[in-house]
């Protein structure tokens, strides 16, 4: 926060200088007895011994006017300067329009000037330029320190255990179910977002779209947790998510951005359509709804892969090029005009058919910022050798995941439980992929 203050300080001083409002003489003949509030709320008292335009000295060391509230610049700044000089009161209006709640006052200041000499007009020009030029750097800023703080490596990333998730009984996935409406509601109310879900056997769906559009998308996630669940080896039908998922869809982006920003601390990428989040147990999904609905459908199940994925066994991940390579098998599974998937498989099979590593694809990983490769090429090739892995050997993939996700290293388990090792999984993937598409 200090760093944050300081930086801002400094561009709107630099600027005062640029029109002319320099600091003014201002030892005091006899120190001043103040008391003032800071914009955060401290209380400071003190004796004032000096000041000019910029801040001023005391006891209490040196204090900049932007640093105070609005109401006691105006009343300490009146305090100290000469009521019949035009150009104070200028300085005063500069100061006050640096301030977010200062706008009003500033205006009955370079009234004032304009009252006492109609000459400092053009230095209430220069001061409202200032101003504005000060709030854009300021917002600038402001956006700059935001995105250092926020998140900007895929939630997909952390370092998840391979401690199994403890069972929940009836009661207890009620309770859960009454926690993610909560929470959920908390975030759509705070989007404007209508807080009456449309709840299916698996998702919680809050959207400002067409309430029909929005069932049939939700009840399209729930085929999708049923594939799923054919695909790794779950056949008893039962519903794994703690609770339900929570599913947010927003026809503006920025909203998307914003909900992103405020709620999960995540700075998403303009080109990003949606992230899912798992926040302990809990899974969220957000989206904005792009004007292609197949895009749409497309972003809503590859996220739905990584909520049930986060939730199937345990949190362990699977490496980064079947994380992200399963989610995109499974929209082109599900999604009928899947652009996106297309233009995946065309670069995996380029990058085979020019001799591309692919042993060194499988090495990328979201935990040291090398996924997803140039080009994207870890989720293509992950695509590719996914769709591979489960048309050879439907079961035993499914094994594989289950071996991986309990915490076994991922190739050994793929010698184990898929029945081939790394190395030949990987030729036998080339030579397919060299005369097929």
């Amino acid at each position: 926060m200090q760093r944050r203050q300081g930086a801002i300080l400094a561009v709107m001083t630099g600027l005062m200088g640029l029109a002319g409002l320099g600091p003014l003489p201002g030892p005091l003949p006899e120190p001043l007895q103040v008391r003032f509030k800071l914009a955060d709320g401290v209380q400071v008292a003190g004796m004032m011994t000096a000041w000019d335009a910029e801040g001023f000295d005391g006891s209490f060391g040196r204090r900049e006017w932007v640093d105070l509230i609005a109401n006691d610049v105006w009343r300490l700044y009146r305090r100290v300067m000469d009521d019949q000089d035009a150009g104070q009161w200028v300085d005063l209006g500069g100061v006050l329009l640096l301030m977010d709640d200062g706008e009003p006052r500033a205006e009955k200041a370079f009234t004032q000037a304009l009252r006492l000499d109609r000459t400092v007009a053009d230095r209430v020009d220069a001061a409202r330029l200032v101003a504005e030029e000060a709030r854009r750097q300021r917002a600038e800023l402001q956006r700059a320190i935001e995105a250092e703080r926020l998140n900007t490596r895929s939630p997909e990333a952390g370092p998840w255990p391979a401690d199994p998730w403890p069972a929940l009984t009836a009661d207890e996935q009620q309770q859960a179910l009454l926690v993610m409406k909560n929470e959920a509601q908390q975030i759509a109310r705070q989007a404007t977002l209508p807080i009456a879900p449309i709840e299916t056997d698996y998702v919680l769906f809050y959207s400002d779209m067409p309430r029909l559009q929005a069932a049939k998308l939700a009840r399209m996630l729930d085929r999708t947790y049923d594939e799923i669940s054919k695909l790794v080896g779950l056949r008893d039908g039962r519903n794994i998510f703690w609770g339900k998922a929570a599913v947010l869809v927003f026809k503006d982006q920025d909203r998307f951005r914003l909900v992103e920003a405020e709620t999960f601390g995540q700075l998403v990428p303009l080109k990003v359509t949606g992230m899912c989040h798992p926040v302990g147990p809990k899974v969220f999904i957000s989206c904005y709804a792009t004007a292609d609905d197949d895009e749409l459908a497309a972003t809503l199940v590859r996220e739905m892969v990584h909520g049930y994925l986060h939730r199937f066994g345990t949190p362990k991940r699977l490496p980064a090029w079947a994380n992200e390579g399963f989610a995109e098998y499974v929209v082109a599974a599900s999604v009928k005009a899947d652009s996106a998937g297309n233009a995946l498989r065309r670069a995996a099979l380029q990058f085979i058919r020019g001799g591309g590593n692919v042993q060194a694809v499988l090495d990328l990983e979201y935990a040291d910022d090398t996924w997803p490769g140039p080009n994207e090429i870890g989720r293509a090739v992950g695509f590719l050798l996914i769709e591979l892995m489960i048309r050879e050997n439907p079961a035993g993939f499914g094994a594989w995941v289950r071996a991986v996700k309990r915490g076994d290293d991922w190739p050994e388990a793929l010698r184990a439980r898929y029945g081939v090792s790394r190395r030949r999984l990987v030729g036998a993937f080339v030579q397919y992929y060299l005369v097929n598409d």
